[in-house]
């Protein structure tokens, strides 16, 4: 039987767009939606073409190979901040100037370290060329040893401009109050950038003062301490934790990296190498220091090198207002609903459902799938018909509101 639309009926399916007003337009001979701006039908129409597999958007939402380490990060490995207060020097003018207590006490009190002392702050009443600034450094994931350099982010509190300004050697502190001890020096020029001028950076301007290991290895018993009490717990072992990103995290992510790590197998007398205690945490066995066969850094190459099908990731729908981005994932699929919005109507079909139309205008997506209607299809019709951005994300909430998008809506940027 041939349809409406020049194909021949069958067991596959087209999504069809009718674009009316801002988005093009339809003849008047279309019988059932006078004044809509929009139809999208799955209507159960066969495409004639049905051979071969070239579109490949038949392979949306199937499983992906990854890694391991693309997924998850080992606990007590991750990135850590240096904090302190300083004072830059040398501004044109732009300085914080007598007027800010703060700044002019902090340069009282360098003066007199240098030998200088000033005997009120009335003395400083013509500064303009000194800023009090806020410094970060940030610690990479690796650790760090004595001597290595850093970049430092240099913040100004009330100075109108850092350009051309100076930072006075200062000390950096650990992010945690309750960790003593200096970690590092910082100083030098500040380059600023003309659209942003209060914030800056010192290029390499931190010199480390101490070590910092990134220590990944813990006890049996710490862990019992922490709360994960069961019995494959070996107080006397040890063990790593590795963490699920959040965007993976979940019960079937957790069960199949443990399944993936605990294929590894050495001599040594354990049933498992693999725990996942909850959704976002895998413990790991680590093997005695006696395996010299097997060292750290050696077993943990290899576990973060794993290959681990990504079939089970959740159906998310994440959008971006700051960059007009919509990212989907996993099977994100819809149920038969309409949404009206701004002039525009929407309708999505189940498999039975069709579309009798004597004369229209119609986005063909993919002819040859086999299976239901998802946000991908939506959205690349909208696109075709250059709906804006904004009604797009309207539409998308709205379906999701009334409980017909079947997918997590995340909101990024």
């Amino acid at each position: 039987m041939r349809s409406a639309f020049g194909h021949a009926g069958g067991g596959s399916g087209w999504w069809k767009a009718m674009p009316i007003g801002p988005w093009g337009r339809v003849g008047s001979r279309n019988r059932f939606l006078t004044g809509a701006a929009l139809i999208l039908v799955w209507s159960g129409v066969a495409a004639a073409q049905t051979s071969g597999d070239s579109n490949p958007r038949r392979s949306f939402g199937r499983g992906v190979t990854a890694r391991v380490g693309d997924v998850t990060r080992v606990k007590g490995q991750g990135e850590n901040r240096l904090l302190g207060m300083g004072l830059v020097t040398g501004l044109n003018g732009t300085g914080d100037g007598p007027g800010y207590v703060t700044a002019m006490r902090s340069l009282a009190a360098v003066m007199a370290k240098q030998g200088i002392p000033v005997e009120s702050l009335d003395d400083l009443a013509g500064t303009k060329n000194v800023a009090l600034v806020q410094l970060e450094a940030v610690i990479p994931e690796s650790g760090g040893r004595e001597g290595d350099l850093l970049d430092v982010t240099v913040t100004a509190l009330a100075a109108k401009s850092l350009l051309g300004g100076q930072l006075i050697s200062t000390a950096l502190f650990y992010q945690d109050p309750t960790v003593e001890g200096l970690f590092a020096f910082a100083s030098g020029p500040v380059t600023v950038r003309e659209e942003l001028p209060t914030r800056g950076v010192i290029r390499r301007g931190a010199r480390l003062e101490r070590d910092l290991f990134m220590n990944v290895v813990t006890s049996g018993a710490q862990l019992r301490r922490d709360g994960i009490t069961a019995s494959f717990i070996k107080p006397d072992k040890r063990y790593m934790t590795l963490v699920i990103e959040p965007e993976h995290a979940g019960w079937p992510m957790a069960a199949a990296l443990a399944q993936a790590i605990d294929s590894l197998s050495f001599d040594a007398d354990v049933d498992r190498v693999a725990w996942a205690v909850d959704p976002k945490n895998v413990v790991v066995f680590l093997p005695e220091p006696e395996f010299e066969e097997l060292n750290l850094a050696a077993w943990i190459r290899d576990i973060q090198r794993m290959p681990i099908l990504m079939e089970s990731n959740e159906a998310r729908v994440a959008i971006n207002r700051a960059s007009g981005t919509i990212v989907v994932t996993g099977d994100t699929r819809l149920s038969p609903v309409i949404v009206s919005q701004k002039g525009m109507t929407i309708t999505v079909l189940g498999g039975g459902g069709g579309a009798v139309i004597d004369e229209m205008r119609f986005v063909p997506l993919d002819s040859q799938r086999e299976r239901s209607a998802n946000v991908q299809d939506l959205l690349e019709a909208l696109n075709r018909l250059k709906v804006p951005f904004a009604d797009r994300v309207s539409i998308l909430e709205q379906i999701h509101r009334a409980g017909k998008l079947h997918a997590k809506i995340l909101y990024e940027g």
